[in-house]
């Protein structure tokens, strides 16, 4: 049967004599707009980072490093199976690894091979993680190759929250490896990572660590057809990483220092630069040109600096033939001698500035040092901007023309020197290193704290003269910022770059100067001027966290290097349980800091009447409201089952958590937000945990008879599971330098672990008769405790593993929770029996009375700081607070919860309780 004709009109009006039969027509657009959702949905799950993908004037001169260059492509495009999938370049510092993954980046690109490119920094050491490189390489392949991109959103729409996982691993397998298999492997696909060695600090089970062994033990995993160029300097765990590499075969490696057409390159990279070029006067011969290549001593960066400033400005007077003899000058380096580089640097500044100069070189230092203290680069723009917020506070004059009249001459050190919007950067991590080090950059060195003084005030005032209410036009409350249509279109016109910077950056800068009291005047009117919308502004960054950093950092600055006015110190303090207890919510909505926040705050603190102030019209609560803070400052929701055990960090700001749910969590203290993702790795309830005394691991304990240890910062499991028995882990604590963990398990014996090895030391501590319910170390590291279902506290030595003296006697029923004082003088333990007991550690006998004032169990207790209070958590629902001299409650129990309280800790500051029921933190 013959389909009838589809009149022409229906889909081309316009045309003639035309007619069609059994066709079918898909709606391209519908195609189009598909594949445009996904780009947009990839985009806001994974945020990636800007500005740190392939630049294409980075790339190498043309007939440059040609051997390294045809290496790397051929082993780019090699079908043979057995080819590793990952390839090293490794060298100092400006040796040119840069520019050669660059011009491979653009080779890649050029042959449509190019998957995605990553560049770490220092300078943008905080936005350029491991975690954010994972998540901007994913994006970006998901781009280059649409295939990749269709099972990318799969493994989002499975698991949503993948992109903020604190779990690298995690990240690699479900972001990378998992629609990498979606990718035809009918061409390479080439993933390029640069500078690594700039990713953060070393530290095991970081995750510089851990970004190093998935490159080096998982990316072979990838399909055959991918390849993963790396660029870094040989620094220590990078040197070990690699020859591990190379050992099993899993990567190719080359070294800078290797390539033996380096000084050839760096001539023809000179002459390129300085001779003659279709008619124009050259600016060196051939001669010199080739003396000025031996001079690099193999540093491309030498070479490219050099040129930079015989092409750039230099000190009045001073020739470019003037510049070149200085520069031919310089001693070659020996030994301790000053680097190439630093000598090049140093004359260079020497050219653009006299030493003896004073007002020159005031000036020099004035530009430079803010360059370098600002955490995020600025454009000279906003230099500017926060330099005469600065003035004007000072009352000293401003010459717009100071900033242009230093950085003009230093654009072979500075990059975005010659754009007023472009952020000002050093050209090279060497001369950020240079000019900080005293010893090397003599006269032309900076004080950063000075930097960070005058960053300060500039930002503190910035903020004074530009906050206002509802800076983005918010039109509803009904809306949560996610909701807000165009937000990012609003905060680009509505708070520029240097408020941004400084709403973010001006705690930091004053903590940073190591000073307090020059800033007073100027903090105090912040506080009481603009306070409300500083913390607006944060809200509609997504940067409420900041709010509480801030005030915590102050504080905590304040008690170091002195002390703040009282009024100062009041207002931060009410400023961290402002957040404590409004912070999620004006987190996810702008509008409700002004409806559901201000209104509510107690009426006898001091902030209210500060921030009410600042507005024209506020909601006033008429019945109810509050007359000062509550005891509960929050309420931690997250996990999906009772919670069993709790600690502070050693610096108060994180709170980790373990579950039934199997899961441990890790918290903002400030905010009471979680970080990451629940670490997940047991398989059975966790019973204990508690980060180690740096802060950087945390133990857990389970039903599953493992101890885990964990990276705090990234959330991985550091090695495999402890295993050494086959009952339950109830207990589990760091010794005070962090090398041995102790634990208690369910079949009455006392194991302690090589933290480091994860080896158990010696044989387990038998002398219970029950189950051990808690251990814990003494400070100096030389006694353990032990509390027992068997009713007693037994003592042991650390060392030997032997009982001190007799098991302790006093508690009548199940000894739950023990510890000691913070002077190792005293042990506290509660017990089943409703009661809580002081014991002298050395004699063992009881101090005093048993302390009466539950009514059930009580499931945890722990000495404050200084060893003057004791909480502790009941099966009554209650929180006691008692005098650890005199064993006298102080106050009323801590009411609030509606279960079991399970487990309660100290704030390392003393300030604040923790304490959890059954599927809540408080």
């Amino acid at each position: 049967m013959t389909a009838e004709p589809v009149p022409p009109n229906v889909y081309f009006p316009n045309a003639s004599h035309l007619e069609i039969h059994n066709s079918q027509f898909m709606n391209a657009q519908n195609i189009y707009i598909n594949e445009s959702s996904i780009k947009h949905k990839l985009q806001a799950e994974l945020k990636p980072i800007n500005g740190a993908d392939l630049n294409p004037y980075k790339t190498c001169l043309k007939g440059t490093r040609i051997g390294i260059i045809a290496d790397i492509l051929a082993w780019i495009h090699n079908p043979d199976n057995k080819v590793s999938e990952v390839f090293f370049l490794c060298g100092e510092a400006g040796t040119g690894k840069s520019t050669i993954s660059h011009t491979i980046g653009q080779n890649a690109k050029d042959t449509k091979c190019l998957g995605a490119f990553f560049c770490f920094d220092r300078t943008f050491a905080a936005e350029r993680t491991p975690s954010k490189a994972l998540q901007s390489i994913a994006y970006d392949l998901s781009i280059s190759f649409p295939e990749f991109g269709k099972g990318l959103v799969e493994v989002l729409d499975a698991d949503p929250k993948i992109s903020s996982s604190m779990n690298l691993k995690e990240q690699w397998n479900k972001l990378i490896m998992a629609p990498a298999k979606f990718i035809t492997p009918s061409r390479p696909v080439v993933i390029i990572i640069d500078a690594l060695d700039e990713c953060g600090p070393k530290e095991e089970g970081g995750p510089r660590e851990m970004l190093l062994s998935l490159l080096i033990n998982s990316a072979c995993e990838l399909p055959r057809n991918f390849r993963v160029l790396v660029t870094s300097r040989m620094e220590g765990d990078v040197y070990v990483a690699v020859n591990e590499g190379l050992d099993a075969q899993s990567l190719q490696a080359q070294y800078m220092s290797n390539l033996q057409q380096t000084q050839e390159d760096i001539h023809k990279y000179v002459a390129h630069r300085m001779l003659t070029r279709k008619g124009a006067p050259g600016v060196l011969n051939e001669s010199q040109c080739q003396i000025l290549a031996e001079k690099a001593q193999g540093f491309f960066q030498w070479a490219y600096t050099a040129c930079e400033a015989l092409h750039g400005r230099g000190k009045a007077g001073l020739t470019v033939k003037k510049r070149f003899e200085r520069f031919m000058s310089l001693s070659p380096s020996h030994g301790q001698d000053l680097l190439p580089l630093d000598k090049l640097y140093k004359s260079i500044l020497e050219d653009a500035f006299d030493c003896n100069d004073s007002e020159a070189m005031s000036q020099y230092r004035m530009v430079m040092v803010q360059i370098l203290a600002a955490f995020e680069p600025l454009s000279s723009l906003s230099l500017q901007k926060i330099q005469l917020s600065r003035c004007g506070y000072l009352k000293e004059d401003y010459d717009e023309e100071e900033l242009d009249a230093v950085i003009q001459f230093l654009g072979s050190l500075l990059t975005g020197v010659e754009q007023r919007d472009t952020p000002i950067r050093p050209v090279h991590t060497s001369v950020r290193d240079f000019l900080v080090d005293v010893k090397r950059s003599g006269e032309y060195a900076v004080k950063l704290e000075e930097g960070h003084q005058m960053l300060a005030i500039g930002t503190l005032q910035l903020m004074i003269t530009d906050l206002h209410f509802n800076m983005c036009n918010l039109e509803s409350s009904y809306w949560l910022n996610s909701q807000v249509e165009n937000l990012p279109e609003r905060i680009t016109q509505n708070i520029s770059p240097d408020l941004s910077y400084a709403c973010h950056f001006w705690g930091s800068h004053i903590i940073y100067s190591q000073s307090n009291t020059v800033f007073a005047p100027l903090l105090w009117k912040f506080l009481t001027k603009v306070l409300l919308f500083w913390m607006e502004v944060l809200s509609i960054l997504g940067k409420v966290d900041v709010i509480s950093e801030t005030a915590r950092g102050l504080l905590d600055m304040s008690d170091s290097v002195g002390v703040l006015e009282t009024e100062i110190q009041i207002i931060l303090r009410e400023m961290q349980q402002f957040i404590q207890v409004f912070g999620r919510m004006i987190g996810d909505a702008t509008p409700h800091l002004y409806l559901s926040g201000v209104p509510f705050i107690p009426k006898d603190s001091v902030i209210l009447q500060q921030l009410i102030s600042q507005l024209e019209k506020s909601l006033v609560v008429c019945r109810g409201q509050k007359y000062s803070w509550p005891s509960q400052q929050a309420i931690l929701t997250g996990h999906t089952r009772p919670v069993n055990s709790v600690a502070f960090s050693p610096d108060g700001k994180r709170i980790v958590s373990g579950s039934d749910d199997h899961s441990v969590c890790i918290w903002n203290a400030g905010t009471g937000m979680i970080i990451g993702e629940p670490l997940q790795g047991h398989t059975s309830w966790v019973n204990s945990v508690a980060f180690s005394p740096d802060g950087k691991r945390i133990v857990s304990g389970s039903y599953d008879c493992t101890v885990c240890i964990w990276n705090a910062e990234t959330g991985i499991i550091i090695g495999e599971p402890l295993q050494g028995h086959t009952s339950w882990v109830n207990s589990v604590s760091f010794s005070p330098d962090g090398k041995r963990i102790v634990s208690g398990f369910s079949d009455h014996v006392v194991c302690i672990w090589n933290a480091e090895t994860g080896m158990i030391i010696g044989e387990p501590l038998q002398g219970h008769t029950s189950w051990v319910y808690s251990v814990a170390f003494s400070p100096d590291g030389k006694r353990i405790v032990s509390g027992s279902s068997d009713h007693t506290v037994c003592i042991w030595n650390a060392e030997t593993g032997m009982i001190i003296g007799e098991p302790l006697q006093g508690h009548t029923d199940y000894v739950r929770s023990v510890a000691f004082s913070p002077d190792g003088k005293r042990i506290v333990s509660g017990s089943s029996d409703h009661t809580v007991c002081i014991w002298n550690a050395e004699t063992r006998m009881i101090i005093g009375e048993p302390l009466q004032g539950h009514t059930s169990w009580v499931n945890s207790v722990i000495f404050s700081s200084d060893g003057k209070r004791i909480v502790s958590g009941s099966s009554d629902h209650t929180v006691c607070i008692w005098n650890a001299e005199t064993g006298i409650i102080i106050g009323e129990p801590l009411q609030g919860h509606i279960d079991y309280v399970r487990s309660v800790a100290f704030s390392p500051d003393g300030k604040r309780i923790c304490a959890f029921g059954m599927q809540r933190l408080e």
